[in-house]
């Protein structure tokens, strides 16, 4: 696994304590890089209704500036999205309901945005609250959320009222995608169009194809990735041009059976050789995206929210090697054209054309989310927060 230098991380962590910013540009409210699919191609008009459930959320750190993530309605009231779109800048702590708003996700979040701005020193997220979105009655973190060792980051936002423009009811949960090499997904989420400028937002929800990196090759990048049970490592067909970036994006693949688009996960790191997570998401090439997904977190799930296993965990077959998004299809290690993710959590196996999107008996979730992210991370995070302390207190010697 490749870390940033102990005197890089020493350099960004005095920032950090200095500027009030987060270590790693996760939680950075002020870049929308890091927030954005780069490149990729609009979803069409044909296709709104299939994205339908896709959540435009906005949300502000600071009070001084917002910024738009891309999250899933699992019911008209509950959405999905990534932890580090919704924790405070240090990743410690859920942001107040007060700094969140939820939208439609046909809606332009630049439009949301431009809402909430007052004269671009501050913003009010009510403004917005007039103009189809909704706030949230509570936002959860998962309890073993961790914004350095990137572990559980998946939260829950239950809307104070239903989305009243939303035609879906809210997309299904693929509990057990398939993980293996060249399995086909896509990505949806609110893009710019340029690698370099924040500002230059799409003005349609964006959708790029990704397929399945091998294990391996992601082990090299992220060690921890070896052995988790909620994690999809995957590359985008030519990182160089397009690709998802950190704290945006879901990861969605359409039902060979009733032709339904279901979420097989959240984004929780862009990384490469160098970086972990990469500051850029493109622009290079070698890059690769880790999705959060869901199996460890059904429990959880119906506990914080209203809703049972039932009503989100979806039970339509996927074949995995249909191409996504306009992307191709790749073939799995041992050269065929589809495998099952019936037992694919982690498992490389192939064997059929198509795979049941996870309906999980109470005895395999009980034995998948007895595995937590932070277990299989623990030494990454140790090691990395010993460092963290004591660059921390040589930064405050150096500023009291």
């Amino acid at each position: 696994m490749k870390l940033v230098s102990s005197t890089s991380l020493s350099i960004a962590l005095i920032a950090a304590a200095t500027t009030g910013g987060s270590i790693f540009g996760v939680a950075e409210a002020s870049s929308g890089l890091e927030r954005r699919i780069v490149g990729g191609s609009a979803v069409g008009s044909s296709s709104a209704a299939e994205y339908s459930f896709v959540a435009n959320i906005l949300a502000t750190t600071d009070g001084k500036s917002a910024y738009a993530c891309t999250g899933a309605l699992i019911a008209p009231n509950v959405v999905l999205v990534a932890a580090s779109c919704v924790a405070n800048s240090l990743g410690s702590k859920a942001l107040e309901t007060s700094q969140v708003v939820v939208g439609q996700g046909s809606s332009n979040p630049a439009a949301g945005l431009a809402l909430v701005a007052k004269g671009g020193k501050s913003v009010d997220m009510t403004k917005a609250l007039s103009s189809g979105y909704v706030a949230p009655q509570s936002v959860t973190l998962h309890p073993g959320y961790n914004s350095i060792a990137f572990t559980d980051n998946i939260a829950v936002l239950v809307l104070a009222q239903p989305l009243t423009t939303q035609t879906n009811a809210g997309a299904k949960l693929i509990v057990k995608p398939s993980a293996t090499t060249g399995a086909t997904y896509a990505a949806v989420g609110w893009g710019v169009t340029s690698a370099t400028n924040a500002t230059a937002y799409a003005q349609t929800l964006r959708q790029l194809p990704l397929t399945v990196a091998d294990k391996g090759a992601c082990t090299e990048i992220w060690a921890p990735y070896d052995n988790l049970t909620n994690s999809l490592c995957l590359q985008p067909t030519d990182s160089a041009k397009a690709n998802v970036c950190t704290g945006d994006g879901l990861l969605v693949k359409t039902s060979s059976t009733g032709g339904s688009v279901a979420v097989a996960g959240l984004l929780n790191i862009v990384a490469d050789e160098g970086e972990v997570p990469a500051y850029q998401c493109a622009g290079s090439s070698g890059k690769v995206d880790f999705f959060t997904t869901f199996a460890n977190y059904v429990s959880w799930l119906t506990e914080v929210t209203p809703l049972d296993k039932a009503a989100f965990v979806s039970t339509d077959s996927f074949d995995y090697h249909n191409v996504e998004a306009g992307g191709q299809a790749g073939s799995g290690n041992d050269g065929s054209a589809s495998e099952s993710g019936e037992s694919s959590l982690g498992d490389d196996e192939s064997s059929s054309s198509s795979s049941s999107g996870g309906d999980l008996d109470d005895e395999d979730l009980t034995s998948v989310e007895s595995s937590t992210d932070s277990g299989a991370a623990g030494l990454f995070a140790s090691a990395l927060t010993a460092s963290v302390s004591a660059v921390v207190l040589a930064a405050s010697s150096l500023l009291f």
